[in-house]
């Protein structure tokens, strides 16, 4: 069983792209609430805070999920300038996440005035379907 489970795991990229994507989701929404911690002391407007904290941590967000996903999801082979290239196409596709992601929480915090915390959590399905679309045929596609 042990074995059966190990091997659709390493031979399905949507089971491994729903691994990773669920710590990805964690570690990524983890450090939107710091920063929304972090400026809430320092700013007043709650529409700066959501969009700085949602900003800070897209960066670092990036960064960790390109790693994992290179290497876990999609066993990327590229290495030297390719790597760069890769990454670019990636954060191009996490560009496109970023504004989906500012403009769904920004309507539920403006118009439906929902905490950006729920918001932001609010946010995630529709983020993911985009991300898989996304990464699956552009960042990582096999030439």
């Amino acid at each position: 069983m042990k074995n059966n489970l190990l091997s659709l795991i390493k031979s399905k990229t949507e089971i491994r792209f729903l691994l990773v994507g669920a710590w990805n989701t964690l570690f990524g929404y983890l450090i939107f609430l710091l920063f929304l911690f972090l400026l809430e002391k320092i700013f007043n407007n709650e529409r700066q805070i959501y969009s700085l904290s949602i900003a800070f941590s897209h960066l670092i967000s990036v960064i960790n999920s390109f790693i994992f996903h290179k290497v876990v999801t999609f066993v990327s082979k590229q290495k030297g300038l390719e790597i760069v290239y890769e990454f670019r196409r990636f954060f191009n596709s996490y560009i496109i996440t970023f504004l989906l992601n500012l403009s769904l929480i920004s309507i539920q915090v403006e118009l439906l005035s929902l905490d950006p915390r729920i918001a932001g959590a609010l946010s995630i399905p529709l983020c993911v379907v985009v991300t898989y679309f996304l990464l699956s045929k552009y960042s990582f596609k096999k030439t």
